[in-house]
């Protein structure tokens, strides 16, 4: 999953599906657990949008990164637990119909609930925590960028730009040095400066 999610180039995308798919793992862990309210939801969700803004900011050094990182990482946190919810709430609807009926008669409410109700309010439900997600995560995310872009990462060292500083080899030292000798003319020997003066003489 790592290898995948490092091929993703925009930086603001690949932080947000990973912050994005931790926080919905978090969120459903608490929920079965029993541990699931409004304030934890939206309190995780600032915090994972946060981070996420922030190192995604730290890359470009640009506002707009971490917002729509945040952004990313609300909208997925919560769709995670929410396509969940709606598949188990699908495959119980009868259950739920048969307990929300019961409750209602102990009340005294005198409503008869339908299975096209309780999707209705599923709908309003599902589409309410994913906008409430989304908003929560674009403040965290703004917030984390302000605190991200002031610190943006080094850009990384290429590799072509270590071999410009490369020192020369030992083999070209020793051929830049015996070239200039072999073109250089040998001197005369003093046998061959006697020989040119006699001639020149008679």
């Amino acid at each position: 999953m790592q290898n995948a999610l490092a091929r993703v180039r925009n930086p603001a995308l690949r932080q947000g599906l990973i912050f994005g798919v931790i926080l919905g793992i978090v969120l459903l862990a608490i929920s079965f657990l029993g541990f699931s309210s409004l304030t934890i939801t939206f309190i995780l969700c600032l915090l994972a949008s946060f981070i996420a803004g922030m190192r995604a900011s730290q890359e470009t050094g640009r506002l707009t990164t971490g917002t729509l990182s945040g952004l990313w990482t609300g909208l997925i946190g919560t769709f995670i637990p929410s396509i969940i919810f709606t598949i188990l709430f699908l495959i119980n609807i009868d259950a739920y119909r048969n307990s929300e009926q019961t409750i209602a008669n102990q009340q005294h409410l005198h409503i008869t609930y339908t299975n096209s109700m309780l999707l209705e309010g599923l709908l309003f439900s599902v589409l309410l925590l994913l906008l409430v997600g989304v908003l929560f995560g674009v403040c965290g995310g703004a917030v984390g960028g302000i605190f991200g872009r002031r610190r943006p990462q080094n850009p990384p060292v290429e590799e072509y730009k270590e071999a410009m500083y490369e020192t020369p080899s030992t083999s070209e030292t020793v051929e830049s040095t015996l070239v200039p000798e072999s073109e250089e003319p040998s001197p005369e020997t003093p046998s061959e400066e006697s020989s040119s003066s006699t001639q020149q003489a008679e």
